[in-house]
């Protein structure tokens, strides 16, 4: 059966692994990382933030889809703080933790209510 991440492939975010502790926390300081490091346009960040647990570890789900980011500095932040944060593309994730390789799923990128396996909460 598929969850609510599952259902995603059509969308792409970033997903920090890893968290804990308060996670408001952490999405202000990546928002803060993020434009310190220049790589929100026209002064937006991330609003749209989910949470998950999978395999016992908290993970936060930053939506790219909503937010005006410059991709290539996104790529290049998240590949120098990857030790640090173990930041993920949802694409990567989906493919190589839930095994869904390019199979096709729902069209959508919000997120429905019916997971079973997975719960996942909007921050």
């Amino acid at each position: 059966m598929l969850d609510e991440l599952k259902k995603m492939t059509d969308c792409e975010g970033l997903i920090i692994q890893g968290c804990g502790g308060d996670l408001q926390e952490w999405v202000d300081g990546i928002n803060n990382a993020l434009t310190e490091a220049r790589i929100f346009n026209n002064g937006d960040n991330f609003k749209d933030v989910s949470v998950f647990e999978h395999n016992g570890i908290t993970n936060l789900l930053f939506n790219m889809n909503v937010a005006s980011v410059n991709v290539s500095a996104l790529a290049m932040w998240r590949l120098q703080t990857h030790s640090q944060f173990g930041g993920t593309w949802l694409s990567d994730y989906l493919d190589n933790q839930l095994g869904l390789h390019g199979q096709e799923t729902e069209d959508e990128c919000e997120p429905e209510e019916d997971g079973e396996d997975m719960e996942m909460r909007q921050l």
